[in-house]
């Protein structure tokens, strides 16, 4: 009988620390993908260009067309690389509309304007 209750203290022993090391775990992905929409917007709104994460594939593709940068595959890139950033600005616009992260009310509209002057 001893055996048997130090096992089952042994199984909740690691199950608690699982279910720990879990929580520490999702906090710190939910961390990231917050920051990174707070970052994203903050560097749109500041240079009015979009984070360079959302356009490395594109700037990729861009270089390996040295030698003809500005033909019919140069165009279909950049507008699939701009459909997805409007995409990605859509999305965060969205975000920004229902997170409770922001300040105030007031703080959100001049967040959400200057998203919306960025997209127009």
């Amino acid at each position: 009988m001893l055996k048997l209750s130090l096992i089952f203290l042994a199984f909740i022993a690691l199950f608690v620390l699982l279910l720990r090391v879990a929580v520490i775990f999702m906090g710190k992905i939910s961390g990231k993908y917050v920051g990174e929409k707070h970052k994203a917007a903050e560097t749109i709104i500041n240079t009015g260009t979009p984070p360079i994460t959302w356009i490395c594939n594109s700037v990729k593709k861009m270089a390996e067309l040295r030698e003809d940068p500005t033909g019919a595959r140069a165009v279909k890139i950049e507008g699939k690389a701009r459909n997805a950033c409007l995409r990605k600005l859509q999305g965060l616009t969205k975000y920004f509309k229902t997170s409770p992260l922001c300040q105030d009310e007031e703080t959100r509209k001049i967040l959400l304007d200057k998203l919306s002057k960025v997209r127009g």
